[in-house]
């Protein structure tokens, strides 16, 4: 898809109306929708870092080796809320959406051995619009991209010492998208056959997509400061395209192959003092070794803060809570397109086992008018439910 298409379907989308994170970026074809950052609550409102920041429970599906370091064995799930809006010079639109793009659980034994199981959502396509020009007086269509790729993951985390943790990781994805196509006919009296108003269900292109790839972390840690990194490697997806008319499968079929680059992060944490920590995040994802004219390399930085509470159990409740804030830059993998962004958060315990309730609030604004002819401002609350469990630790350890 050219370049002048993409700004064309922007324009049309803010005239008839758009859905959260549908930036003019998801109906792309070379690209795989809106990835969707695979951090929890407490890492987004530290800037979307914290990759080197150890905690004592609590999964991480971006760094699994931290999760050897871990007392107990822990859940997590994360759910996701945006309000969006989509401009360009003339027009603009609000609109909002609902994900749960994560879930983790993490089994801790006697040993500083973790097994680890994720669900993620790792791209999410979500966008429609209406030519601004109807193809036919009579007739107005709309065009809608909807779904995502979707990760599983199984890993295996070990500390062969205190101050460092190692993990391997196989990592299988799984697609589901639809390009739908509908129009609907309201022609005058005058024309009988479609009088007073005909709906109909036009084209629909599924496609389905299953491949894999192996990961890799490291996390080392001393009393004021820990580094990680974390990488995975090239994914070869199949791909299958079905199409459909009017909701009967037609004998269109097509197969193909697509690939994932392979991706890389570090990050570094810092304890200036036991009950503050400051993190920063790097990561890179090859998308120019891959063919496309819209891919680029994509490149994102993010830091933050974070100030603990105490954790005594004769404290004052309010001082038991930690505050976080931090802010970041990505340059996107499609059409050199640029995000910056702020966040705020909160982390709230919950009883004296060590569950959590981590709240962030992120406010991004992606794209240009020069550059790509459309802004979108977003503001996300995400919210993160931790809990743990003594489950597959001996009694002597259990509190």
């Amino acid at each position: 898809m050219s370049r002048i298409s993409v700004f064309f379907l922007a324009g049309s989308a803010l005239a008839l109306g758009a859905r959260a994170e549908t930036s003019p970026l998801s109906v792309l074809s070379e690209g795989y929708g809106i990835e969707v950052s695979g951090n929890s609550a407490r890492e987004r409102a530290m800037g979307d870092a914290g990759l080197a920041s150890v905690t004592k429970q609590g999964p991480s599906i971006l760094n699994p080796s931290r999760t050897a370091f871990n007392e107990k064995t822990s859940f997590s799930a994360t759910f996701d809320s945006d309000l969006d809006w989509l401009q360009d010079k003339d027009n603009s639109n609000r609109s909002t959406t609902f994900l749960i793009p994560d879930i983790a659980l993490n089994f801790q034994g006697r040993i500083p051995v973790n097994v680890g199981l994720y669900y993620r959502q790792r791209f999410h396509r979500n966008f429609s619009f209406t030519p601004l020009v109807p193809s036919s007086p009579d007739a107005v269509q709309t065009f809608t991209t909807e779904g995502g790729l979707y990760e599983l993951a199984a890993t295996l985390a070990y500390a062969p010492k205190p101050w460092i943790a190692l993990a391997l990781g196989y990592n299988f994805l799984i697609g589901r998208e639809r390009a739908i196509e509908s129009a609907t006919f309201d022609q005058n009296s005058s024309n009988g056959d479609l009088f007073n108003g005909v709906n109909l269900k036009g084209d629909t292109v599924s496609t389905r997509s299953s491949g894999g790839y192996p990961s890799l972390s490291m996390t080392v840690r001393q009393p004021k400061w820990s580094l990680a990194a974390a990488a995975g490697l090239e994914a070869t997806l199949d791909r299958t395209q079905t199409r459909s008319v009017t909701a009967m499968t037609s004998a269109d079929k097509a197969t193909a192959t697509r690939t994932l680059p392979w991706t890389a992060q570090i990050g570094g944490a810092y304890k200036p003092v036991p009950n503050q920590s400051l993190a920063l995040d790097i990561g890179y994802e090859a998308w120019e070794e891959l063919s496309g004219t819209q891919l680029n390399p994509a490149f994102k930085i993010g830091g933050g803060y974070e100030f603990q509470g105490k954790g005594g159990a004769y404290e004052a409740y309010y001082s038991k809570v930690a505050w976080r804030g931090g802010m970041g830059y990505e340059k996107l993998y499609l059409g050199e397109t640029d995000l910056y962004y702020a966040t705020l958060g909160t982390g709230l315990p919950l009883g004296r086992r060590g569950n959590l309730l981590d709240i962030a609030l992120k406010y991004g604004h992606r794209g240009d008018l020069e550059n790509n002819l459309w802004t979108e401002d977003f503001l996300k609350v995400s919210v993160t439910l931790t809990g743990v469990s003594v489950w597959g630790q001996p009694i002597r350890k259990r509190r």
